[in-house]
């Protein structure tokens, strides 16, 4: 047992020392007082193995290893055949509680992690069933009894597993994952009903095991597992019930969002996430721009007239139609993010918020240019409004 256990410590990259005795603060010690080796105490000889070890392998606080080595006291050994009266008097209870407990002598009741029980419920047919509504019958009975236990722990679900035991000893397995923890039974029975075609009864299934196989606290109770389809939309903007489906659907790789990401550059103005990391974010609401929620592909060369390299556009030829510009606002001038290089910033834009004389508001920018005599030219648009391309 102890070479598997080392040897699986050394496959994740681990040196290890391990160590087994009849207490735990013995093979404490013995496994802290050497690199890389195997220590196997036979039982009822702790004080032979701990002998030479320094008095730094016992958990003692540093001022008492001070004073034990100021004294000459520098090995367990040394420390286990003095009188037990002047170390108590001298250096205190907690120093002779340390030593029997690695002697065997005091034994220290082990507080375990015990880490809860995944919530599993079985249940055995009278007879065996076949049909999807009967499959559709048992998951709607066993779906709440679920929620109950997640509500009672203040949990909610992420993955469910609905394991079918078939006559023949063979089992169908089916899994649903949620985009955020929910207890709501309608939610999940919904999810594990629409896998029903993905189960084949054969000659009939005569056990059912439905089991929550990972799951993660509420962080608003209960009431935050209301279908958003019945009380609005969730905090993604899409209801929770649609994203589930798209996620348990079979065939779908991935599912993502486009969640608003602060970046000069409009075309870098969202990321995607996945449904369950979707959440507000606090830079986005801090562009103090508008952004033209129209970026074409390509950029669409036009034709800028302003009577000055700085001055705002008067006008611009766009497929052969000339568009006068009534109101001008900008420029907006963008230079790439500080953390770039100046070879990464790319091209220089100038942003303008104009609107025609034909009232049709639109959002552009231009390549920076030479400033020339006369007439400036420019060569991009990006048109920002809401009716579409003109």
């Amino acid at each position: 047992m102890l070479d598997l256990v080392r040897d699986r410590l050394k496959a994740r990259g681990h040196s290890c020392s391990v160590a087994l005795s009849d207490t735990a603060a013995a093979s404490r010690a013995l496994a802290r007082s050497g690199i890389d080796r195997i220590c196997l105490v036979p039982s009822g000889q702790q004080k032979e193995a701990l002998h030479p070890l320094p008095c730094s392998a016992l958990p003692l606080p540093d001022k008492t290893l001070s004073s034990l080595t100021r004294i000459g006291l520098t090995t367990i050994g040394a420390l286990a055949d003095l009188p037990r009266a002047p170390l108590a008097k001298r250096f205190g209870a907690d120093l002779l509680t340390c030593l029997d407990e690695a002697l065997a002598r005091q034994v220290r009741p082990l507080s375990i992690f015990q880490p809860a029980d995944r919530i599993c419920l079985t249940r055995s047919l009278v007879e065996p069933i076949s049909t999807p509504e009967a499959i559709a019958t048992v998951i709607a009975a066993l779906v709440p009894l679920v929620c109950e236990k997640l509500v009672a722990r203040g949990e909610g679900a992420r993955q469910l597993d609905f394991l079918c035991v078939r006559v023949d000893g063979s089992i169908q397995a089916v899994r649903v994952g949620t985009s955020d923890p929910t207890a709501d039974g309608t939610r999940l029975t919904r999810l594990l009903k629409d896998q029903i075609p993905q189960i084949a009864p054969e000659f009939g299934i005569e056990t059912v095991i439905l089991t929550v196989s990972a799951s993660e606290p509420l962080e608003a109770g209960p009431e935050r597992s209301v279908l958003p389809d019945e009380a609005g939309s969730s905090e993604t903007g899409l209801p929770a019930s649609l994203i589930d489906r798209l996620l348990n659907r079979p065939g779908v790789v991935s599912v993502h969002q486009l969640a608003p990401r602060f970046s000069a550059c409009p075309e870098d103005g969202q990321s995607r996430v996945s449904p369950g990391n979707m959440a507000k974010s606090p830079l986005a609401s801090q562009m103090l721009w508008a952004r033209p929620n129209i970026v074409f592909d390509l950029p669409v060369r036009v034709q800028v007239t302003a009577l000055h390299p700085d001055g705002a556009p008067r006008q611009f030829v766009l497929k052969r139609q000339t568009h006068r510009i009534a109101a001008a606002d900008g420029p907006e001038r963008l230079l790439g993010e500080w953390w770039q290089s100046a070879d990464n910033y790319g091209t220089i834009r100038d942003y303008w918020q104009v609107e025609t004389s034909t009232g049709l508001p639109c959002g552009c920018f231009a390549k920076a240019t030479e400033p020339t005599a006369g007439p400036v030219r420019v060569t991009g648009f990006f048109r920002g409004c809401s009716d579409g391309p003109p």
